[in-house]
């Protein structure tokens, strides 16, 4: 028996390609050569569904060589213990590596559930060699971005620390700033190569080393490097707006929840900011700002309706916004039809011709597409076509 269609119980759903995720792991290992992926699943894979994104990366479909490469060597990286185990409790058993600082009374759960945790700072090795079970750790090194990391001047004493508290690391890895820049980051390159040279010349064996994610995977061969972290261009974007090797995974829909006729000069929405200039058409989304289509959005932002761009009227709500019809709905009458309620809406994906990406919508609000994507919210019904 087929499903139900989402707009059947659900007033707005995303819809993942799970062809479109296969493709784009496909490309970017190609570009990795040699190197294992970590799937970056961090902030709800990117606002497309941890488990969901898990799952699909995991599917065991031999047909699929990509797929059968991350299934046999492929990491998961997410921001916290919370994130990992929940992969774990989906039955995920690949390894997961947390990139943000572990709390200390979560140590011992990453140890128990097989989840390898970073160390940034002194604090974070004293934490690990108190605990009495000891999760796989990976060290980071600040190669000039100065946000997580021991510096290089530290590194004397972090081996000391580590030879003193018998803490070995499996892996050791850093942050390209600015991936585009290639002056900076290879100054960066040169940084953890050196920080890498140490600590192997002080013993420190280190089975898994990394330090591009999307942008660094594109520009960089790095022979020393065994693993890349594949975050924004997992899902189809990339971080410096080039188009072509990859496919946007996600579509984000929802529906028409009511038709009306306003005449010209009345106002649309709160605090009257927008003043019709023409007897109009409107739609009413129930969507809004907490579902993730920000309030920047008002007056400029669009959807498409019909294959159709149709443009945000007035302030975006809390859980509904207005977009005018009128020039689609004057085309359907011809044709006898009109706009009605229970009509598709994409507010980020494409219909008919049309596209509108995330990368589009972010620069209607002044940010990246990475914060349209994550902040999508987390409720939001997900489904994989």
């Amino acid at each position: 028996m087929p499903k139900p269609h989402p707009k059947n119980f659900v007033r707005t759903w995303i819809e993942i390609d799970r062809r479109s995720l296969f493709f784009n792991l496909s490309k970017f290992q190609k570009l990795a050569g040699k190197a294992s992926i970590m799937a970056i699943v961090k902030s709800n894979a990117y606002g497309h569904g941890l488990a969901l994104i898990a799952k699909c990366l995991t599917t065991k479909d031999k047909r699929l060589l990509a797929l059968r490469s991350f299934s046999e060597g492929g990491w998961f990286g997410v921001d916290s213990v919370t994130e990992a185990l929940r992969l774990r409790r989906e039955g995920i058993s690949n390894p997961i590596l947390v990139l943000g600082y572990t709390l200390p009374m979560r140590l011992a759960e990453a140890a128990k559930n097989n989840i390898a945790v970073t160390a940034s700072h002194f604090e974070a090795l004293a934490n690990l060699a108190r605990a009495k079970k000891r999760p796989q750790l990976h060290i980071k090194i600040d190669t000039s971005m100065h946000r997580q990391g021991f510096q290089e001047d530290d590194l004397p004493r972090l081996i000391r620390e580590l030879r003193k508290e018998h803490l070995m690391p499996e892996g050791v890895y850093s942050h390209l700033a600015s991936a585009e820049n290639k002056q900076f980051s290879k100054k960066q390159i040169a940084a953890f190569t050196r920080a890498l040279n140490f600590m192997r010349s002080a013993g420190v064996a280190l089975k898994h080393v990394h330090i591009a994610s999307t942008g660094g995977i594109m520009r960089y061969r790095l022979p020393f490097a065994n693993l890349v972290r594949l975050g924004l261009g997992l899902y189809g974007y990339l971080p410096d707006r080039r188009v072509g090797i990859v496919r946007p995974v996600l579509t984000w829909k929802t529906i028409i929840g009511e038709v009306k006729r306003v005449k010209k000069g009345e106002h649309i929405g709160y605090d009257m900011t927008e003043r019709l200039k023409r007897d109009s058409t409107i739609a009413i989304l129930p969507i809004g700002y907490w579902h993730g289509f920000d309030r920047g959005l008002s007056k400029i932002g669009e959807v498409l309706i019909h294959g159709k761009r149709c443009r945000v009227l007035g302030r975006v709500s809390m859980d509904m916004a207005v977009v005018d019809v009128t020039d689609i709905d004057r085309k359907l009458k011809i044709k006898n039809e009109k706009v009605k309620i229970g009509d598709e809406v994409v507010l980020i994906g494409r219909q008919g011709r049309e596209f509108i990406g995330a990368d589009e919508m972010a620069k209607r609000i002044g940010t990246i597409s990475y914060e349209v994507l994550t902040r999508i919210n987390p409720l939001i019904f997900r489904t994989v076509i």
